[in-house]
């Protein structure tokens, strides 16, 4: 039977739709569904505690203490566009708070959901007026320094704990080992890349490879118009990479302060909700057991990699003495946070700001689109 394929820019028909709406559906209900049973047995097993003595920890909270909970959670929020306005230049610290709540809250909702989040933010800062190639620098910058912070955390929370003393998991010792490799070596290719156009050289060409196998028509139309001829992609490539190099020299150390603020508000936020549960933990055992986070939300088989996050943490927090219920409700507080809030409040932003910007062109004049 032959293969259908369809122009780039044209409309699915509703055959191709028929194939690949049900295959979405279908890894979005077994992504929902594995998410729930690892939540709704997997964490009380792994915990050692019903699911009644979790919400009887969970009772005992007050207002006063979840308006703590939420003004930390809000600081790290804040202090998190220190980083991202220093990666766009000319975006403002409300934009970009704006970016993260909302990518944030399509992220957590979908299986593999980063991808979608970076659409929206793409689409919104075109809005605002900036390009692609700024947008990517942004994106790809970003997701480097966030990268670097997982392989960190993890470091620095073996060197805490040894500081304090505390008995260390070897599962935590091998991962934070493990870490240092891998950020020595992340940090190297960063540096090399940053510096010499040889891999942004070989990325443009295989580029101009692959435009020119699958459109070959498209590419001599515009390769006689004097537009994208072959080689095109592997000088913007080198463009980009200068462009990013002299963005990264300008804005490292803003970068840098931005994420490691944003990774301490978070750790603060875990370490309060074991505190005002009635958790005796020190602060050395809260950060190792954010660092267990951090590693375990690159799992993103389910949305906002939930199930997985909660079963590891609260198992960690158990090895660590933490009483179970305990350690359990707490790492469910902590996400309710900083992954369930984020839902409602990211779509009532985007909500608020699309009937705003539908206001715009209505009272705007002609080509005049408020951003």
């Amino acid at each position: 039977m032959a293969l259908q394929t369809r122009r780039p820019g044209a409309p699915m028909t509703s055959a191709q739709r028929g194939r690949t709406s049900p295959r979405r559906l279908v890894e979005a209900v077994a992504s929902g569904v594995l998410a729930a049973a690892l939540l709704v047995w997997g964490l009380p097993l792994v915990a050692g505690a019903s699911w009644s003595d979790i919400a009887g920890v969970l009772a005992d909270l007050t207002l006063a203490q979840l308006a703590l909970l939420a003004v930390v959670w809000q600081l790290g929020l804040w202090v998190h566009t220190v980083a991202l306005a220093a990666a766009m230049p000319g975006l403002s610290h409300p934009r970009a708070y704006f970016l993260n709540l909302t990518g944030s809250a399509v992220s957590n909702v979908l299986p593999l959901g980063g991808a979608a989040g970076t659409a929206l933010n793409y689409s919104t800062c075109r809005v605002w007026g900036f390009s692609t190639p700024v947008f990517l620098r942004w994106a790809i910058v970003t997701n480097i320094w966030d990268t670097l912070g997982k392989l960190v955390i993890p470091g620095v929370a073996l060197l805490w704990l040894a500081a304090d003393r505390t008995r260390s998991p070897g599962d935590l010792v091998s991962a934070a080992l493990g870490s240092v490799v891998l950020l020595a070596v992340l940090v190297l290719l960063t540096w090399y890349a940053m510096r010499h156009d040889a891999i942004a050289r070989s990325v443009g060409r295989a580029m101009d490879w692959v435009v020119s196998h699958l459109r070959p028509r498209r590419r001599r139309q515009r390769t006689a118009e004097g537009r994208r001829g072959s080689g095109w992609y592997a000088e913007q490539a080198e463009v980009f990479r200068r462009e990013s190099a002299a963005l990264v020299g300008a804005a490292w150390w803003r970068l840098t302060v931005g994420k490691a603020s944003y990774a301490a508000c978070q750790a603060m936020l875990l370490w309060l909700c074991l505190r005002v549960l009635g958790a005796e933990v020190s602060p050395a055992v809260a950060f190792a057991a954010f660092a267990a986070e951090r590693v375990l939300s690159l799992a993103v088989l389910t949305p906002g990699a939930t199930g997985v996050v909660e079963v590891g943490m609260t198992g960690m927090l158990v090895a660590f003495g933490v009483a179970p219920a305990t350690a359990a409700a707490s790492v469910l507080l902590y996400r309710a946070f900083v992954v369930g809030l984020e839902i409602p409040t990211g779509g009532a932003a985007m909500a608020w700001w699309l009937l705003r910007q539908r206001a715009s062109r209505v009272s705007a004049p002609r080509g005049n689109i408020s951003g």
